[in-house]
């Protein structure tokens, strides 16, 4: 099967897009729909791109043979881009975060239902060596299941983007990527979340850049969640810091390295057997890797991994945090596979 994309938006995040798509000989970019020309004909100048440039979806869909699109437009728009693809009768890959509220995850969600396409979320740090050992170890079974699950992240971020006119932009800009790794991880989605947001004295950020939470999951354990996008000093990994503890042993990873983990055959003996995963020296690139696996299953018709009715805890998560900062309490989480899909309460 070969692909002929429609991609809809051509910021920063297309290039690491591009990259992959333009090695593949079974790709083709059809159009580039861009209300910005100026990115799009520099994209189209630097990866030798021989197609037409549009101001909407709907001029391009009318304008070119294609059969798949990519939504790489910023979270307000992707309710638009995606509903008007799937109902256009293309599958869609798309950025995160899937929405930026309940009821345009709802509205997407019923367009899938409706339409019978597939719409799928980059999701590219499950992609990560150490997070797909993480996963393996997990699921073998030798340390039984997960009961808590701790993830930290501590970085300076770009405070010159768009992030900065967020309400909370640690939550609505990068936590996903931890929520979507401690879901993928520890092999649980969430049932419940307290969130606690704030913006610390002498942050570079106009909405609050930390924040720590507590997310119950559907398996029994607790994922604690703390960091802070405006650390100075002491950084952490971009792909986070991690601790997962399970009946019988713990898993560690420094978000950089080697994954370490002990665990016990017997409990009560506090007998250990160590194991390391040694991090690859030369690891493949985590954002090729997710877009190989969504235009395989693309090929295969077959859900990727990221496919939207996997993504809908990881953006629930999100959303249920603001939900539970505006309101200061404790809110639950619902995901439902028919109408409403997404409850929270």
């Amino acid at each position: 099967m070969g692909f002929d994309i429609i991609m809809a938006g051509c910021g920063a995040i297309s290039r690491r897009w591009l990259d992959y798509l333009t090695t593949r000989p079974d790709v083709r970019i059809a159009a580039i729909v861009e209300t910005n020309p100026a990115p799009a004909e520099a994209a189209r100048t630097k990866y030798g791109l021989d197609c037409p440039i549009f101001g909407t979806l709907d001029e391009a869909i009318s304008s070119v043979k294609a059969n798949l699109v990519a939504d790489l437009t910023y979270v307000t728009a992707h309710r638009d881009i995606v509903t008007r693809a799937l109902r256009a009768g293309f599958d869609v890959l798309g950025e995160k975060p899937m929405a930026d509220s309940e009821d345009a995850v709802r509205d997407i969600l019923r367009t899938v239902e409706e339409t019978g396409r597939r719409y799928t979320v980059m999701q590219n740090r499950r992609y990560i060596a150490q997070v797909q050992e993480i996963r393996r170890l997990i699921d073998s079974g030798i340390m039984g299941q997960s009961v808590m699950t701790c993830g930290e992240i501590f970085v300076a971020a770009d405070m010159g983007s768009i992030r900065n006119q967020l309400e909370f932009p640690q939550l609505q800009d990068n936590n996903i990527h931890m929520f979507d790794q401690a879901r993928y991880m520890s092999h649980a989605n969430p049932v419940s979340v307290w969130y606690h947001s704030f913006n610390p004295k002498g942050s570079k950020y106009t909405g609050d850049a930390a924040g720590v939470a507590v997310f119950e999951m559907d398996n029994g354990s607790v994922f604690s969640f703390r960091g802070y996008n405006g650390a100075e000093g002491m950084h952490t990994s971009w792909d986070h810091v991690w601790r997962i503890c399970c009946e019988r042993g713990t898993v560690v990873w420094d978000g950089f390295g080697d994954v370490k983990a002990q665990y016990t055959d017997q409990l009560g003996t506090y007998v250990y057997h160590d194991l390391s995963i040694p991090a690859p020296k030369d690891p493949p690139d985590q954002h090729a890797l997710a877009l190989k696996d969504m235009l395989d299953a693309c090929a295969a018709g077959r859900p990727a991994l990221t496919d939207c009715h996997d993504n809908v805890y990881s953006i629930a998560m999100v959303l249920a945090s603001v939900k539970s900062i505006r309101e200061k309490r404790r809110v639950g989480i619902e995901v439902l596979d028919r109408e409403p899909y997404l409850i929270l309460h």
